[in-house]
């Protein structure tokens, strides 16, 4: 169900899809919305011999918005395990920096963060030539569509420009694999960033 992104009274801060940096190792950055969703979890045995399993850890998920950018945080019990961050961090934008997105392309990246092992990033840019609210508005309706459930799903708007907003959605919540998407929308620039993560654990 398609729900009105949340207004917010904070000036719009990101400067453009061109600034955006990934991250996977910056802190929490103070969110302006949040939505922290329960995900499955599997037990492990406790020894390759053992046919008893340990208690898996209880795992959340939690998509905040900062500025017209985001984080998802995976957590542990109290322990954050993973940290994406897409956002204008502030690094030189010079072409060789090895956190600008590769739009376009699918970007893997191996690791462990609670059980999982595998994290895979897409990022594309488009430009929107005319009517960028009603491009903003196909974006809330996409994010509906695509979250699992409307508790699933956040968006916010800024106030001062038709269209600025961010979107979040969890589109997939099972033992071997979580993934949610993103939309950026800078009307300043007439730009939409969507973003699609996975985070897989090894079979």
């Amino acid at each position: 169900m398609l729900t009105l992104p949340r207004p917010l009274d904070v000036p719009f801060t990101d400067t453009s899809a061109e600034a955006l940096r990934l991250s996977l190792d910056h802190d929490r950055i103070a969110p302006l919305a949040a939505r922290s969703i329960d995900v499955s979890t599997v037990a492990a045995p406790t020894d390759t011999g053992s046919t008893f399993a340990e208690a898996a850890p209880e795992l959340t998920l939690t998509l905040t918005v900062i500025g017209s950018s985001h984080q998802a945080i995976l957590s542990a019990g109290p322990t954050d395990a993973f940290t994406e961050t897409f956002a204008c961090l502030g690094e030189d934008a010079d072409d060789s920096s090895p956190n600008r997105p590769q739009w376009d392309r699918e970007v893997i990246r191996h690791g462990r963060w609670a059980g999982f092992t595998e994290h895979r990033f897409t990022a594309t840019r488009t430009s929107v030539h005319g009517d960028f609210p009603g491009a903003a508005a196909e974006v809330l309706a996409a994010g509906a569509d695509r979250a699992l459930s409307a508790d699933d799903h956040l968006s916010v708007a800024f106030p001062g420009q038709p269209g600025a907003l961010t979107a979040l959605s969890l589109t997939c919540a099972g033992p071997d694999r979580i993934a949610w998407q993103s939309w950026h929308c800078y009307p300043q620039h007439q730009e939409i960033v969507h973003s699609s993560s996975e985070l897989r654990r090894s079979t």
